[in-house]
């Protein structure tokens, strides 16, 4: 993004004014107040056959939040002024001061020019091009979008700088099925790989899933990504771990296999989602969630750090000014093995390569978990091979994990994908390698 005012919205907000009125509401001494600021715009441009050119959605907004005694009070609105958070505030105490302090300047910039998005026009052109490259012809309905969010979080102790995230979605329909993803950028590189994988579910349209069955399979690094957000993310979330016991109770217990050392760590993540404080402004931290397969710090937001000092705060994610926030993953890192592409195909003949995965649940009581692929290769000869249609992988996540037999030396940007725990929908980015599971059960 550029270093425009637009793309910095709320560098000129009054934050000692705005600290000192969150104190008229932290009116005890274990109180949290802050107020959240945003700011959001999506460029749509659907297929040709719809109406030409641009569809726009832009808003405004803020939020009051208090958290008290392990309960949190929140304030949403949609546009932001000194009366508007005055009001926020008002509804989040109940009551305010006879006295209170003057209100703070809030003027922010407004929305002032069309957008402009060069990328978003040029990209299913691009897409199209690296399709007839494979010989192949057939329709594909693509709508692009581009996506911008900009936040800031002052509270009474604390205030970050203005966080902005840039990055795109695309939705592909085609006859027989539908393929979405999120992609960091929109590059002659990015709509090479976009085409090879709607490729891919062309070939494989009419495949017979597998039989079920338990043996070898290689995931490659999107599927991997999949299952780690799902199996390791989405388990050591404070809030999902809170349904079985204390979140702190799982520090030390081992979840799987040895050669599992997962990260999650949002100042890596491509260049445009980077952050360096989440959405309670918070400074972000490289996150070990698990160490050669052990539990070393679950994912936390505030709520949950305020009950235990053997928990990190960082991870608290927002959908938006109207929810409160809560502990979710952002960038997730597999560190590497040292197996190459031939290493962990060796001794899988009959075993599947399955390079992505679309669905995936874990049930947070039972442990059971699923993840579903829309196609995958049979290895022979060392090679993924002649494709199979759509399968499943089920099995308890500690036993499904603890199969991991080998990983890969190098690893690929991969996973991104939407994220929809319990309705709030974000936004998740992965980097991984390949992935060996031994002894897993797949079926149609």
């Amino acid at each position: 993004m550029s270093g425009s005012m637009l793309d910095a919205p709320f560098t000129q907000l009054d934050t000692a004014g705005i600290a000192r009125s969150l104190t008229q509401i932290a009116d005890q001494p274990a109180d949290l107040a802050d107020a959240f600021f945003e700011r959001i715009e999506t460029v749509e441009l659907p297929p040709p056959d719809q109406a030409p050119g641009f569809r726009v959605w832009r808003e405004t907004g803020l939020a009051v939040r208090l958290q008290r005694e392990g309960r949190t009070w929140l304030a949403g609105r949609d546009q932001i002024s000194a009366d508007v958070f005055q009001n926020a505030l008002r509804r989040v105490a109940r009551a305010m001061p006879r006295a209170p302090y003057p209100l703070p300047e809030l003027e922010t910039e407004q929305w002032s020019t069309p957008p402009e998005a060069p990328e978003v026009l040029t990209f299913p052109t691009a897409v199209s091009q690296a399709l007839r490259t494979h010989h192949v012809d057939f329709p594909v309905q693509l709508t692009v979008r581009r996506h911008r969010r900009w936040v800031r979080v002052i509270g009474t102790h604390l205030a970050s700088g203005t966080e902005g995230e840039s990055f795109y979605s695309c939705d592909a329909v085609m006859p027989w099925t539908r393929y979405g993803c999120l992609l960091d950028e929109l590059s002659h590189e990015k709509a090479e790989d976009l085409a090879r994988r709607l490729v891919n579910l062309y070939h494989t349209r009419d495949a017979e899933p597998p039989a079920p069955w338990c043996g070898v399979v290689i995931l490659g690094a999107s599927a991997t990504a999949v299952l780690l957000h799902e199996a390791v993310a989405h388990a050591l979330e404070a809030d999902t771990l809170a349904q079985g016991g204390h979140p702190e109770a799982s520090l030390g217990v081992r979840m799987g296999s040895r050669l599992l050392n997962v990260f999650d760590d949002p100042s890596s993540a491509p260049s445009g989602v980077q952050r360096t404080a989440d959405d309670e402004g918070f400074p972000v931290v490289r996150r070990c969630l698990l160490r050669a397969g052990v539990v070393e710090q679950p994912l936390c937001d505030t709520a949950w750090t305020r009950r235990s000092d053997r928990l990190t705060a960082g991870a608290g994610r927002r959908g938006n000014r109207h929810l409160p926030p809560g502990p979710r993953s952002s960038h997730l890192e597999l560190v590497a093995g040292e197996l190459s592409r031939k290493d962990l195909l060796a001794d899988a003949e009959g075993g599947l390569y399955l390079p992505e995965a679309d669905q995936g649940r874990l049930d947070p009581v039972t442990g059971k978990f699923v993840l579903r692929f829309p196609y995958g290769r049979r290895i022979q000869n060392q090679v993924p091979g002649s494709p199979v249609g759509p399968c499943w992988m089920r099995g308890q996540v500690s036993d499904l994990l603890d199969k991991i037999a080998g990983i890969g030396a190098q690893t690929f940007a991969a996973g991104a994908g939407w994220c929809a725990k319990g309705g709030v929908k974000l936004p998740v980015w992965a980097t991984c390698p390949e992935i060996r599971i031994q002894g897993v059960e797949i079926g149609p």
